[in-house]
């Protein structure tokens, strides 16, 4: 499996024959929106999107992004939350899916479950599995002790945000859960993006069992 990171939340996840985008935020529209310019520059055209899904994790303009939906081809099919799918719907999106934690698809190779997340609207994590590893992504959430029941999926890899404001967990929050997950490989996510709302992903990384940071838009094995 190859997974390229995209900065925040986003994620591209390849198999030979599934790609999957998860959180892409790939505008200015946070800025347009509430005066927060991006740090990285856009790493993918969302025009130029040709993917088996797209899931946004929450219905925030950083993980579903109105401009990046809006970019993309009409037919892209989406998984977000309920309050989600009725914005891209409102759009004029019509292949849109709604999920809430405890259910699970399957798309193409991948198969991906939603999974508790506690933040500031309607939100989910996710479990994906594919080639035999499997993978939690926290999406954006709270520090809850309900997060340690993600140890039962028995997750390889965990991406966990790290960056202690509006609705996420700090980074000291964030080593306690992985280390209550206990995965092989620890990745700190949602960091980078704005100079207001950033975390140092070292300060995890460095601090756990199989810690490792992602480069941004770089293609890697995972």
């Amino acid at each position: 499996m190859k997974i390229r990171f995209l900065g925040q939340s986003g994620y591209v996840l390849k198999t030979a024959k599934t790609e999957i985008i998860i959180d892409p935020y790939l505008s200015d529209c946070v800025n347009r929106l509430g005066g927060r310019p991006r740090l990285l520059p856009v790493p993918v055209d969302p025009a130029a999107v040709r993917c088996d899904a797209v899931i946004c994790t929450h219905n925030h303009a950083d993980h579903l992004d109105p401009e990046t939906a809006a970019a993309m081809p009409d037919d892209q099919f989406f998984i977000t939350t309920r309050e989600g799918r009725d914005v891209l719907l409102a759009m004029g999106k019509k292949n849109v899916a709604a999920m809430v934690a405890g259910q699970s698809m399957t798309v193409g190779d991948f198969t991906i479950s939603a999974v508790f997340a506690d933040h500031t609207v309607e939100a989910f994590g996710l479990v994906v599995r594919a080639e035999g590893k499997t993978l939690y992504f926290s999406g954006d959430t709270l520090y809850n002790e309900k997060l340690f029941a993600i140890a039962n999926e028995k997750p390889d890899v965990t991406l966990i945000c790290i960056n202690g404001r509006l609705g996420n967990m700090n980074v000291e929050e964030a080593l306690t859960v992985a280390r209550r997950i206990g995965a092989g490989v620890n990745i700190p996510t949602h960091y980078d993006m704005f100079a207001s709302n950033a975390a140092d992903p070292a300060l995890f990384a460095d601090r756990i069992p199989g810690g490792r940071i992602l480069p941004f838009n770089v293609e890697c094995e995972i």
